[in-house]
């Protein structure tokens, strides 16, 4: 009878810390409701704020509207080891940039993007997201149909 009740609290315990922790794994990757995947939004602004940390970096850009508002948006893009095997690194794009974004925007209207496609004021193209010289057809951000 007490091995019974110890092998149910054990059970019991392990079922909860299984629930508990399995929610953030299986939200991690739940992009669809996230952004709006079949459209393009394109900004320009000045970045504030780069955080290169996994699971995804994040960078933060200051744009100012028509009416002399500054929103704040934040663009997610690929985890830092994806990144870092295409050639990039904290020094690629730093706080003070100009630079315009092309976006999935989020879906909440709110400020939040998954970005696709970076443009310095140089007119360098970086964090170009799903093109690859080796995949003809892949998304390229710069020449879709953008908001």
């Amino acid at each position: 009878m007490k091995r019974t009740a110890i092998a149910l609290l054990v059970f019991g315990f392990v079922v909860t810390v299984l629930s508990i922790s399995a929610e953030p794994l299986l939200a991690h990757h739940g992009r669809g409701n996230t952004y709006e995947t079949d459209r393009m939004h394109e900004i320009h602004g000045i970045v504030k704020e780069v955080r290169w940390r996994n699971p995804h970096i994040a960078f933060l850009v200051d744009v100012t509207g028509d009416d002399g508002e500054v929103t704040t948006w934040t663009l997610e893009h690929s985890n830092v080891s994806t990144l870092a095997r295409l050639g990039y690194g904290r020094a690629t794009l730093r706080a003070g940039m100009e630079i315009d974004v092309v976006m999935n925007p989020g879906t909440m209207d709110r400020p939040i993007g998954l970005n696709r496609g970076v443009t310095l004021e140089d007119g360098t193209q970086i964090f170009l997201r799903g093109v690859s010289d080796e995949t003809p057809g892949r998304l390229n951000p710069f020449a879709e149909d953008i908001d």
